[in-house]
């Protein structure tokens, strides 16, 4: 997730595919360096299957109840995350595009900060 302002831009490139972040973070991936019991370091590129990204510029305070709103419904809170690592979680996944779609509400400005932050990528359960 990057709520960053204006995250989920796409550059435009005339005739050809628009290319930004995201596209970086869906096909490219990012590396990361993990040890095997022997020590040894392997690199693995590790790729998001979808982003929650912001379109354009939105306000600071309006995006932050936003994303509490997104990771209240995704019972990605302390107390819930906790549960979640010791394998106490219950009940059924729930989708992250339904999670930023239901959260729209809660903006002051719900038609213009509220409207900013979409998916890209295939839907995502947790």
């Amino acid at each position: 997730m990057l709520w960053g302002c204006s995250s989920g831009a796409m550059e435009e490139a005339g005739d050809f595919d628009r290319s930004g972040t995201p596209y970086n973070y869906l096909l490219g991936g990012w590396s990361a360096h993990l040890f095997n019991t022997d020590l040894n370091w392997t690199e693995t590129i590790i790729t998001s299957p979808s982003l929650v990204v912001n379109l354009w510029d939105v306000t600071d305070k309006d995006i932050d109840k936003f994303a509490q709103s997104v990771f209240s419904k995704l019972r990605l809170e302390p107390e819930t995350v906790g549960d979640r690592k010791q394998g106490k979680a219950t009940g059924k996944g729930v989708s992250v595009v339904r999670a930023v779609g239901e959260s729209r509400d809660v903006c002051k400005l719900r038609y213009l900060t509220g409207a900013a932050p979409v998916v890209y990528g295939i839907p995502f359960y947790l």
